[in-house]
C-alpha cells in the first residue's frame, strides 16, 4: 500500500473528532461507498487506523493509531478511549458538521482540535469550548453548539454570558432535538440576538 496525501487529509480529519465511522468519512471524502470502504480497510490493514464497534447494532467506528499520527503528520495525539456517556453526542457531532459543511460551504472545526490549537489539554480549561467552530468566508467563525440534555440553569447562564462577551465569534447556534433544550436556551439567552436555537438536520433525528 502506498499511503497518499489524500490518506493524511482523511486521517487528520478522523482525527479532529476523535472518531468516525465509515459512512461519515464517505461523506467527507465525496466517493462513493466502494472506494471508501476499501480505502479504509487497507488503512485499517496497515495500522494507520483501529477499527471497533462501541455499541451493539451501532456502525463500527475508525481511530487514527500512532502510526497514523505520524504518517499523516498530525500534531494532535489521537484520541486515547471513547466514553460510553458522550458517544451519542460525539457521534452526532460528526454528522452535524457534514451537514453545516454543506448546506453553508464552510469548513467546519471541532473541539479537539480547537482545545490543541489553542494550547488547552485538559477539559476544563478556560472556562467553556464550544462543540466546534463553523468558518464561512472570511468572516469572524460561527461557535456551534449540539445539546442533547439540558444542563443546569446557572451552567446555560454562564454559558450563553461567556458568549455574550466574546468579540471572536460572529453567531453561537445551538442545535437539538429536545423541546426542554430549545425552552431552556431560548430562555437564558433573551436578549442576544446572535444566539440562534435551530433544528438537528431531519436525517439525525430520524
Amino acid at each position: 500500500m502506498i499511503f497518499q496525501k489524500r490518506d493524511a487529509k482523511v486521517l487528520q480529519w478522523i482525527n479532529g473528532f476523535g472518531f468516525a465511522s465509515v459512512d461519515q468519512i464517505q461523506r467527507f471524502m465525496g466517493v462513493g461507498s466502494s472506494v471508501a470502504y476499501g480505502r479504509m480497510k487497507k488503512l485499517v490493514e496497515y495500522g494507520y487506523l483501529a477499527r471497533e464497534r462501541i455499541l451493539h447494532g451501532q456502525s463500527r467506528i475508525h481511530k487514527v493509531t500512532k502510526k497514523g499520527i505520524l504518517a499523516s503528520a498530525d500534531a494532535l495525539a489521537p484520541m486515547r478511549y471513547i466514553t460510553l456517556g458522550t458517544f451519542r453526542h460525539d457521534f452526532m457531532l460528526v454528522d452535524l458538521a457534514l451537514s453545516l459543511e454543506t448546506e453553508t460551504g464552510g469548513t467546519f472545526t471541532p473541539d479537539r482540535r480547537i482545545r490543541h490549537n489553542e494550547g488547552l489539554s485538559g477539559a476544563g480549561q478556560s472556562g467553556h469550548i464550544a462543540d466546534g467552530y463553523l468558518h464561512v468566508g472570511d468572516d469572524k467563525p460561527i461557535a456551534v453548539e449540539l445539546e442533547l440534555s439540558v444542563k443546569s440553569r446557572a451552567r446555560i447562564v454562564d454559558i450563553i454570558d461567556t458568549y455574550g462577551g466574546d468579540l471572536s465569534v460572529k453567531e453561537v447556534w445551538y442545535f437539538t432535538d429536545q423541546k426542554s433544550v430549545v425552552h431552556a436556551i431560548q430562555k437564558a439567552a433573551k436578549g442576544y440576538s446572535f444566539i440562534k436555537v435551530r433544528e438537528l438536520p431531519e436525517k439525525m433525528t430520524a
